[in-house]
């Protein structure tokens, strides 16, 4: 008996380990799904017409366009219009296939000015993740105490978000921002699930603090928590007062390492926004008015994005 019951036994597992082979074979991994590459639309606030920044960020290559919703000549749609004027500006841009995920408004909290609107209007656009932040620290005051303050904050916007189906990208900065270190604020972001609050990393930033290897391994810190990138590249160069300061360059010219951002980016299994934000000259192109030839100013941002999917598509990512 306890023979029999035994090739029973094994006969019973071999069938469950071939059925779990069909299933296996039946039904494959579900592959990854391409990133798409935005354009940050700060860049093209010379244009008011939805559009023209719908046909400029098409001719240079990018898939999407984050809009900017801040007041005044800081964005194309103010917070305050933000039910009348953010509807007809993401139907002007989607109208040339220019895809809209993300926008730039001014909320560092639930409590920002607008802020409700802002996110209830996004999401019933199916928008569906937008720039946050930043807390910059007082070094007069303790550190543990100013993240303490915090964490009721994220709670709040997180609970806003959960709301509605937004995630929130906090925009990481070099200096004296909370989320430079990435651990302090990642303490406070892992009691929250990452579709409500994560980060939005900017490498340009985050090389400035870490050239030497930390800004990859902060990177793979914030895993999940990477719910947007932001890339942009520099160079350091020492000024006439012997100060070395940083200045902005084209994609490819600086000291970020576009392929070991892509890699790591495989790695932690991202799959959010990812954005070109030049900050050197020609990238700008100027806020309210054009400062160089059009034509030049397509050509140096058309080359980033250029530069930047090459990178990505080494990976993997596209």
């Amino acid at each position: 008996m306890q023979r029999r019951q035994f090739l029973e036994t094994c006969a019973v597992a071999a069938g469950t380990i071939l059925a779990s082979s069909r299933t296996s074979a039946q039904s494959p991994v579900r592959p990854r799904r391409p990133l798409k590459l935005d354009f940050y639309g700060r860049h093209l606030l010379w244009l008011r017409n939805p559009d023209e920044v719908a046909l400029i960020t098409k001719e240079a290559g990018y898939d999407g366009l984050d809009i900017n919703v801040r007041p005044g000549n800081q964005g194309h749609v103010a917070p305050d219009r933000v039910k009348q004027d953010l509807p007809p500006f993401v139907a002007a841009v989607r109208k040339h296939g220019v895809e809209v995920s993300a926008i730039t408004p001014p909320i560092t909290d639930a409590d920002s000015a607008f802020a409700e609107d802002i996110l209830a209007t996004a999401s019933s656009l199916g928008i569906t993740h937008y720039w946050w932040g930043t807390w910059r620290y007082n070094t007069t005051q303790s550190i543990a105490a100013q993240l303490e303050a915090i964490k009721p904050k994220v709670a709040k916007l997180a609970a806003l978000n959960a709301k509605y189906k937004m995630t929130a990208m906090y925009h990481t900065y070099a200096g004296n921002a909370v989320g430079t270190p990435i651990w302090d604020l990642l303490s406070i972001l892992k009691d929250h699930d990452p579709a409500h609050v994560g980060f939005h990393y900017d490498v340009g930033h985050m090389v400035r603090e870490g050239a030497n290897g930390l800004w990859a391994l902060n990177l793979r810190a914030a895993g999940k928590y990477v719910t947007g990138v932001s890339v942009k590249d520099f160079i350091w160069n020492k000024s006439k007062e012997g100060r070395w300061r940083t200045e902005w360059a084209p994609l490819g010219e600086g000291l970020v390492q576009l392929d070991e951002l892509a890699k790591i980016l495989k790695e932690i299994d991202f799959s959010g926004p990812i954005e070109s934000q030049p900050e050197y000259p020609d990238g700008m192109g100027g806020q309210s008015t054009l400062t160089i030839p059009r034509e030049r100013f397509v050509a140096v941002i058309k080359k980033d994005q250029e530069v930047l999917r090459a990178a990505l598509t080494g990976a993997g990512l596209m």
